[in-house]
């Protein structure tokens, strides 16, 4: 299938009880959107009325389409394109055209398929930012009678926001966009078709009641789940554990501890009672985050650096390679969740108002870089026309390499490191490197929290170029 109706395809992007999701190019303009089409499992199409299915597939169509929220991805289309499939009626293949976003929270964070599994940590910031803005989601939907009944990390769309959209201090750009209403109901309305029994929900994040009986859960089931979202974003594990959030995060509080015994609750009816209630429960624990942390970084510095060790000394490839995801981590040096073994905070040195200078590598970089996210052949050229126009008085501008980029990551900001000054800008978070992973992807860093990652070579993130101080010595 190389179209869905007047959809290029471009890409699997995943899949789920219903359909399939497709990285798809829009005719004429070549806006790249996401395209879902039904395509259930084979025990649920096996078992489902085919008529019901569509009548469910267009459905939650319908009902994405209808609400206008900043936090909820927009529908752009829905038709029908012929298929092998096609019913005798003449019925095609149903499908949905929504907005397209390369990040998710889920991979933000390094979730698995083994939900049980530790993930990668937020800063706390950013964690209540999301929070925030998944509730705001949910009082919109449950404002019209709507239940989402599937919130969690892979549903929560990310959506990068310009440097400039920043506060002072403060770079909480992603804007959250939450996704998939397939398990979604109205109040009242009998559940959708599908097998006796299954069970609705991802496991951990659904409400005990909604795993009990799923056509009674109500506005706090979606309360409870995005409960679960914010412990896993502040601690990297599931409140299920029965592990206070203070004792997994140096800095939370007892404040924090009495927020999720009640947002997470197995008695529903000991919860904030709607997601309005959770959003004016969360601004109260984000003012208290406010005061906690200004009051920290007012106390004198006597803590030890982050972290040390390792090799930090040694000569950084700087030629690009293409590497495949398998073997990755090892030929990386990373961790399990993605991130470089040893740091070293201290090897890097303002050089200028533009630019760092590497004390232990012999390289000099920029301190901001691209005012705005870049795909990565943009990026690549915005790279050779620094090293052309002699940016800042040096001519060797390049992309750096994952090894060269991995000397910036630091582990999750703690207290203490929130209040020191960053050595780089804080704007550009999320950083392509030269390396490839395939022809159609590329390896990128993200600063903020201190991982390597992949994406799509048409995703935009930002470009911080590299030069080499030796170089720029060398006789010409």
């Amino acid at each position: 299938m190389r179209t869905i109706g007047r959809y290029a395809i471009l890409g699997l992007l995943g899949r789920g009880g219903m359909g399939a999701v497709y990285k798809a190019a829009m005719p004429r303009t070549g806006r790249v959107v996401a395209v879902k089409v039904l395509k259930p499992a084979e025990m649920l199409a096996a078992t489902a009325d085919r008529a019901a299915l569509r009548r469910d597939f267009f459905r939650e169509a319908a009902l994405m389409a209808g609400i206008r929220h900043p936090n909820i991805a927009q529908v752009l289309d829905v038709d029908e394109a012929p298929g092998p499939d096609d019913g005798p009626d003449g019925t095609g293949l149903p499908f949905f055209v929504m907005e397209y976003y390369c990040n998710n929270l889920g991979a933000l964070l390094g979730e698995g398929y083994r939900a049980e599994e530790p993930t990668r940590r937020l800063g706390v910031d950013q964690a209540l930012s999301c929070a925030r803005q998944l509730a705001s989601a949910l009082a919109r939907l449950h404002h019209e009678g709507i239940i989402h009944r599937d919130v969690k990390p892979f549903n929560l769309m990310l959506a990068e926001r310009p440097p400039d959209a920043c506060r002072p201090g403060l770079c909480q750009a992603d804007e959250v966009k939450l996704i998939d209403f397939g398990l979604s109901r109205l109040r009242g309305e009998q559940g959708p078709a599908r097998p006796r029994g299954a069970v609705v929900g991802s496991p951990y994040y659904a409400a005990p009641e909604q795993e009990a009986d799923p056509e009674t859960a109500d506005e706090r089931a979606d309360v409870f789940s995005a409960g679960v979202t914010l412990f896993r974003c502040l601690t990297g594990r599931l409140p299920q554990e029965g592990v206070p959030a203070s004792l997994l995060r140096a800095g939370l509080d007892e404040r924090f501890d009495a927020f999720f015994a009640s947002v997470c609750h197995a008695d529903r009816t000991r919860r904030p009672g709607s997601a309005r209630g959770l959003l004016a429960e969360l601004d109260a624990l984000s003012a208290h985050w406010t005061r906690l942390r200004e009051n920290v970084c007012a106390l004198p510095d006597d803590t030890p650096p982050p972290c040390a060790g390792g090799n930090v000394g040694a000569a950084l490839r700087s030629v690009p390679v293409r590497q495949p995801l398998r073997g990755a981590r090892r030929s990386f040096g990373l961790d399990e969740l993605w991130r470089p073994a040893a740091c070293d905070p201290e090897r890097f040195a303002e050089a200028g108002p533009d630019l760092v200078r590497d004390l232990r590598g012999g390289l000099v970089w920029e301190r901001g870089g691209s005012p705005y996210g870049l795909s990565f052949a943009a990026a690549q050229a915005r790279a050779t026309r620094l090293a052309e126009t002699r940016h800042l008085g040096l001519s060797g501008w390049r992309l750096p390499t994952v090894a060269e980029l991995a000397t910036l990551l630091l582990p999750e900001p703690d207290l203490r490191q929130l209040c020191l000054p960053p050595a780089f800008a804080p704007e550009q978070r999320r950083i392509w490197t030269a390396d490839r992973k395939s022809f159609t992807s590329a390896w990128y860093a993200d600063v903020e929290h201190g991982f390597v990652w992949w994406q799509d070579l048409t995703c935009e993130f930002f470009a911080r170029c590299v030069a080499s101080v030796e170089e720029e010595k060398a006789p010409r």
